[in-house]
């Protein structure tokens, strides 16, 4: 048979309950935000070798860009011409791609539209049902 425990009353007993589920979600805030920070201070130091790379991967485009001016020039063409040649050739391909990457960020580009069609469905079938 069952015995009651007549020493706690139920109220006792929901405060109880209630002061342990602020506790376990006091606890499992600081835990996001201690695993936050750290996720965070990771991709700072990332972005810093994205950063630094990017500078050491342009300087080096620089060079190659010279090297190829300078073969122009040992194959006959006047410096400055290969300079006129590589530079347009690289201004030509920079402005490609800027139009190409702005065509992407235009509004439309960024709705996301797959999610808005399940949403749709979702809201329909939830309707009917």
């Amino acid at each position: 048979m069952a015995t009651r425990d007549t020493t706690h009353p139920i109220t006792a007993l929901l405060a109880r309950v209630g002061s342990e589920i602020a506790y376990l979600l006091q606890t499992e805030i600081r835990l996001a935000k201690t695993e936050l920070s750290e996720k965070l201070g990771r991709i700072a130091g990332a972005g810093i070798k994205i950063g630094a790379g990017g500078v050491l991967v342009l300087a080096g485009l620089i060079v190659l860009l010279l090297a190829i001016v300078q073969w122009l020039a040992v194959a006959g063409l006047p410096y400055e011409w290969g300079l006129l040649i590589v530079g347009g050739a690289v201004l030509v391909a920079g402005v490609v791609l800027l139009m190409s990457g702005s065509r992407d960020m235009k509004g439309s580009a960024l709705v996301p539209q797959r999610t808005l069609d399940q949403l749709k469905a979702d809201l329909s079938i939830m309707k009917d049902q």
